[in-house]
């Protein structure tokens, strides 16, 4: 017969003791709970448990400093949850990153507590150091704090929102915790809801069934139905219109989903990872986005920097997409000179990591260089109004004006000077190329 798992309450509110006993108990755990603080950090210190739900606010002493003493000082093998308020969201998030395992957020259901406590007990007491990120790339504290996050997360069922600005990774970042979460095998749906038509909304992520609407000839699934059992990612969430906002709020609360057109709904189970480039809580001071749907999607907020802010991961990403490019199209290798690499990071990099990959394809095809110099690093696509070293950051060798004039010169040569396909690469018209070649004193007869 299989020993019971042993898990601690230490809440100072009886209700909630008692709520979260009874569930635990009918999930056959031997349960142990106290409302003293300081007495519950001695019977954690003492005895043996597998799980330990911890109330962050109590008096004498925080769950805060009881989850240092157990994790950072007494290195106890138990997983703890903790137990916080919507207004003590960052003090939660604080927590997970001093070993807490997870957080409810208070008004909790018993399905909540049931998914975290299990997803809790089925993981081993070191899991949380192991799972490699090789997606994400550079050694900066920086690097290293956002990818011990992520295996944090990955470990729960919480529901994530990622910020940051364009370009910065966010669905890496997702699908970094899909990978090593426990949903792994399961679906992984990426949504761009910046795309999504507004009448067809519902339609798209909640599915309808024929007749529903004009041109609903079928019965179909949304994406929640297909992520069922797996995560479903959505990427920029503030461009939901508010009754959609208003339907997915149910949905997190319910686990059900409404099609379109029925008056059934279906049973999902799905994680939930959003993310956005805007601010939020400004969106919801101006009524464009709900505020209890922000509460309840920041559940656990990751907040992702501009390269910028992180400039000594700049050469390790460049250097891997350099090299990723150059054995895709079967290029020359080479390495970035002391110029280029100066270069490489003072540029602000407006378009972040995905710049940086549209850079180096472009630098992986036009450059046959064993060494990689200044002119031939191509600073195209960035934002109006982006700073771009052109030259060397120290004696500004060259000019804008004679970067330009190499990159029309080598895709002219690329694309066999044909005019059509050369302005398409360029992200220009016909008529300007044939000016910038006529101004610049390009021979193009060729």
């Amino acid at each position: 017969m299989a020993e019971k798992r042993r898990a601690l309450i230490i809440d100072d509110e009886d209700s909630i003791r008692d709520a979260c006993r009874q569930v635990l108990s009918r999930m056959g755990c031997s349960v142990d709970d106290t409302g003293d603080a300081r007495r519950g950090l001695g019977m954690a210190l003492k005895n043996p448990y597998d799980l330990i739900l911890l109330d962050v606010k109590m008096p004498r002493i925080s769950g805060l400093d009881i989850l240092k003493q157990l994790k950072m000082e007494s290195g106890i093998s138990a997983h703890v949850v903790i137990i916080t308020g919507y207004g003590t969201i960052e003090m939660a998030v604080e927590a997970m990153r001093h070993g807490a395992f997870d957080f409810l957020a208070k008004p909790f259901s018993a399905a909540e507590l049931r998914k975290a406590a299990t997803c809790a007990l089925k993981t081993p007491g070191n899991a949380l150091l192991e799972g490699d990120i090789s997606e994400l790339i550079g050694d900066s504290n920086y690097m290293l704090k956002l990818k011990d996050t992520i295996r944090r997360v990955a470990y729960t069922d919480s529901t994530v929102l990622i910020t940051g600005e364009s370009g910065t990774g966010k669905e890496l970042v997702a699908r970094a915790i899909q990978r090593l979460s426990a949903r792994s095998e399961q679906p992984f749906i990426p949504v761009d809801c910046s795309s999504l038509v507004e009448n067809l909304m519902e339609s798209e992520l909640f599915g309808h069934v024929k007749g529903s609407f004009s041109g609903a000839e079928q019965s179909r699934e949304g994406r929640f139905q297909m992520a069922d059992g797996g995560t479903l990612f959505l990427d920029e969430i503030s461009n939901l219109s508010l009754a959609t906002q208003a339907k997915l709020l149910r949905v997190i609360q319910e686990g059900e989903v409404p099609r379109v057109g029925s008056s059934k709904a279906d049973s999902v189970d799905v994680r939930l990872i959003a993310a956005t480039n805007r601010d939020l809580r400004a969106l919801v001071t101006s009524g464009q986005f709900r505020e209890d749907l922000f509460y309840r999607i920041s559940v656990v907020p990751i907040e992702l920097q501009p390269l910028r802010e992180h400039p000594s991961d700049i050469l390790p990403i460049a250097r891997y997409y350099l090299d990723l490019y150059t054995k895709r199209h079967k290029g020359r290798e080479g390495q970035f000179s002391r110029e280029a690499q100066q270069s490489l990071i003072a540029y602000t990099w407006p378009g972040n990591v995905r710049e940086v990959k549209n850079t180096m394809e472009r630098l992986s095809v036009f450059c046959d260089n064993e060494t990689i110099n200044l002119s031939d690093i191509l600073y195209y696509g960035q934002e109006t109004g982006a700073q771009v070293p052109v030259g060397d950051v120290h004696t500004g060798r060259m000019t804008l004006v004679a970067v330009e004039k190499e990159h029309i010169t080598r895709a002219l040569e690329h694309f066999d000077y044909r005019i059509g396909k050369t302005a398409a690469f360029l992200g220009i018209d016909r008529k300007t190329l044939r000016s910038k070649i006529r101004n610049y004193g390009i021979d193009a007869d060729e």
